[in-house]
């Protein structure tokens, strides 16, 4: 194997499928994260997993001292935040540059650094941003922890061997049922709870986000996309959107999502369903019962905070794919059908009805 990856953040969101990526395709995977993943998934055999709070510099470079031919690091972890859209700057970039400071000490043979960040970069999270987003656009007023992590890499590669990029991901996406801030989980267990109750499955977001142009990331996507930007000679020292690659609107998708889950499609009613959802366990626990769901608490399955964080998006949310497909990556992913297909498998998998 000439290519070995330590995947900081092993078990979060970005990582799970990429984990899965770099084993089909017969890397060596040294998985870093504050709690080993629970067994019975994909890659047990295959990946060395390592028990490391990445805010603990000392205890992070102890536990990575056993693995010194790193060619790839891949930085995928964020520092816990409320659902508000701004995320702390100290603890994220203290994270990374741990990480970073161990992998360069301890690893000669260190090729390339990719980290992981997203849309928020353009100030999607603030309102309106110009669209559709392109990497060279100009930076929002901070703070943003992108811009003090990108300044990082990029000022410690100077001079050195190795390179670096950045994927910019949108909303990601996946079949995660042991994360609730997800999409797919919080539409799925909404549409459910619409059914049980007998009324419409209205749409709780805004006007201008039922109508708008909006884009997803598939997480197995992002895993093909941040594994070539780790080996493109194309895609050194630079930053890329990744995303499906197309575009929805909700008041299309919304009906079909309506048709899968047998109920009524409604119309645009905002609510904020972090409010209205808070009484709904017992009807959750009816739902679970009625059945035969995995007995799994509301909260376990959805976190309404995001889904009105999401829902309520004041424009069109679109970034370039320009430059990602000039360097070679044309992978396109339907974002309807996978989110049928994704909704499809919770209910396989007996989390949602």
């Amino acid at each position: 194997m000439s290519k070995i990856a330590i995947v900081a953040g092993a078990t979060g969101a970005a990582a799970k499928r990429l984990v899965e990526e770099l084993v089909r395709q017969d890397w060596r995977v040294v998985g870093v994260s504050r709690n080993p993943p629970p067994p019975g998934g994909k890659t047990d055999n295959a990946v060395a997993f390592l028990a490391a709070d990445l805010t603990d510099a000392g205890k992070l470079e102890r536990a990575l001292s056993g693995y010194r031919d790193a060619t790839h690091l891949f930085f995928t972890a964020r520092a816990a935040h409320a659902e508000t859209g701004i995320e702390p700057v100290a603890e994220n970039v203290a994270m990374l540059r741990n990480v970073l400071d161990a992998v360069e000490a301890l690893s000669p043979k260190l090729e390339h650094v990719h980290i992981v960040h997203g849309t928020k970069w353009y100030g999607m999270h603030l309102g309106s941003f110009r669209t559709p987003a392109r990497e060279d656009d100009p930076r929002h007023l901070p703070p943003n922890f992108y811009y003090d992590q990108q300044d990082l890499v990029a000022e410690r590669q100077e001079g050195k061997r190795w390179t670096w990029s950045a994927s910019r991901p949108c909303y990601l996406v996946d079949f995660a049922p042991e994360r609730p801030r997800n999409a797919v989980a919080v539409v799925g267990a909404y549409a459910a709870i619409c059914r049980e109750l007998g009324v419409p499955f209205d749409f709780p977001g805004s006007e201008a986000c039922w109508s708008a142009l909006s884009e997803v990331t598939d997480a197995s996507q992002l895993a093909r996309a941040m594994v070539f930007l780790s080996t493109c000679a194309k895609a050194r020292n630079g930053a890329f959107n990744v995303t499906n690659g197309d575009l929805y609107r909700w008041k299309h998708l919304w009906p079909r999502i309506a048709r899968l889950f047998d109920v009524a499609c409604g119309e645009v009613r905002t609510l904020p369903l972090a409010q209205w959802m808070a009484d709904k366990e017992p009807v959750w626990a009816r739902i679970v019962a009625k059945h035969g769901l995995e007995p799994r608490r509301l909260e376990q399955v959805a976190q309404w905070s995001f889904a009105d964080f999401m829902l309520r998006q004041s424009c069109d949310v679109i970034s370039s794919m320009t430059k990602i497909r000039s360097a070679g990556f044309h992978d396109v992913v339907d974002t309807e059908e996978m989110y049928l297909a994704l909704l499809q498998q919770y209910r396989d998998a007996r989390v949602l009805p």
